[in-house]
């Protein structure tokens, strides 16, 4: 199929809302409602995310309940993919929901994430209905489009106790894990094909700001500062993605203890595109925990340093690890970007314990 011959006029608001007046050959309802949706109006308190949760609980039947609600201890908790076709146990799947469940959804995911989280993963769903629209691998082997994508949520929401929520589909899986005033987001995955698309008039780069932040990083390095960061001519693989809980990022590289201050802050914006997924406060909290660990943190370069070249990034430190890389799965790598999120001493919320 022809992606140009799908033509999709979007209006965006300020606010980040897209509404398609053309709809293409992969557009479902789950399309539909997040395109048009605006992030909620929130405080994300502990409040405001039971409420949404138990809004979103509160219009399913009880058969569909059962699939979404889940114990917390569930085993369905780890098994979270990005790889299509998902699978049909632990959680609902968007395209067997109606519209007032799928706009709980929105609301729902809009009050536990930033608005930049949530913009995020609604345009990584609307990129993959246009990779299911053009390309015939991706119909025939299941799983890609708006349409699948999942939700679950582990526990009883609570404004006190423990409580999670999962989302995942091709390139998204978040998990959120929730007590009282803190959430974590770690482990989650985000990634998108293709890397920049249009709708109408507007172009979205879902990583736009990680890609280019992280070339600056890159360019501000001293010449020997280079030498100890780049660790070979051609990217690497990721090494921490989904099923991988419980390990570590043991690749050699630049100490970050030597950064100047200008160098220091230049990588932790590059951090920021990945924890500013959460609420601002909780964010925050994660940023200086972080900046805490710097001269503990190493940083690694495989592939060219040029910008648009084809290459990858590893961040480890005490308590955060990143990794991007493009992907060579029969397609451009610059095209095609995966990235990890992870704080190894809280995967799941585990020091809350």
């Amino acid at each position: 199929m022809n992606l140009l011959a799908s033509s999709w006029l979007v209006v965006a608001s300020a606010t980040g809302s897209l509404l398609s007046a053309e709809k293409h050959q992969a557009w479902t309802l789950a399309s539909e409602v997040f395109a048009s949706a605006k992030p909620a109006k929130t405080n994300h308190s502990p409040e405001a995310m039971v409420a949404a949760a138990e809004a979103f609980l509160e219009k399913l039947t009880a058969t569909q309940r059962g699939q979404a609600l889940l114990s917390l201890d569930h085993p369905e908790r780890q098994k979270w993919t990005n790889t299509p076709p998902r699978g049909n146990e632990g959680g609902l799947r968007l395209g067997d929901l109606d519209k007032g469940q799928l706009e709980a959804v929105s609301v729902l995911l809009s009050t536990v994430m930033s608005t930049e989280g949530y913009l995020m993963s609604r345009n990584i769903m609307l990129a993959d209905d246009l990779l299911l629209d053009s390309r015939e691998e991706a119909e025939e082997r299941g799983g890609f489009g708006s349409a699948n994508y999942w939700v679950a949520i582990f526990g009883k929401p609570s404004v006190e106790n423990e409580w999670a929520l999962q989302f995942d589909g091709h390139h998204v899986g978040v998990n959120l894990t929730m007590r009282g005033e803190k959430v974590t987001m770690s482990p989650s995955f985000i990634g998108t094909q293709p890397r920049e698309f249009k709708l109408g008039d507007e172009v979205i780069v879902p990583m736009g700001k990680e890609t280019s932040l992280a070339y600056e990083f890159i360019d501000s390095l001293t010449e020997e500062q280079k030498e100890e960061a780049i660790r070979g001519d051609k990217r690497r693989r990721i090494v921490v993605g989904p099923g991988k809980d419980g390990k570590t990022l043991d690749i050699p590289g630049m100490s970050c203890k030597g950064l100047t201050v200008e160098q220091r802050e230049k990588l932790l914006k590059l951090v920021s595109c990945w924890v500013d997924d959460l609420p601002k406060a909780c964010a925050m909290q994660r940023m200086s925990e972080i900046k805490a660990g710097m001269d503990q943190t190493v940083f690694t370069w495989n592939g060219p340093f040029a910008l648009e070249s084809d290459m990858s990034f590893h961040i480890s430190g005490p308590t955060v690890i990143i990794e991007y890389a493009g992907q060579d799965l029969g397609g451009d790598p610059l095209d095609h970007l995966h990235s990890i999120y992870r704080d190894p001493t809280n995967e799941y919320g585990a020091k809350w314990k």
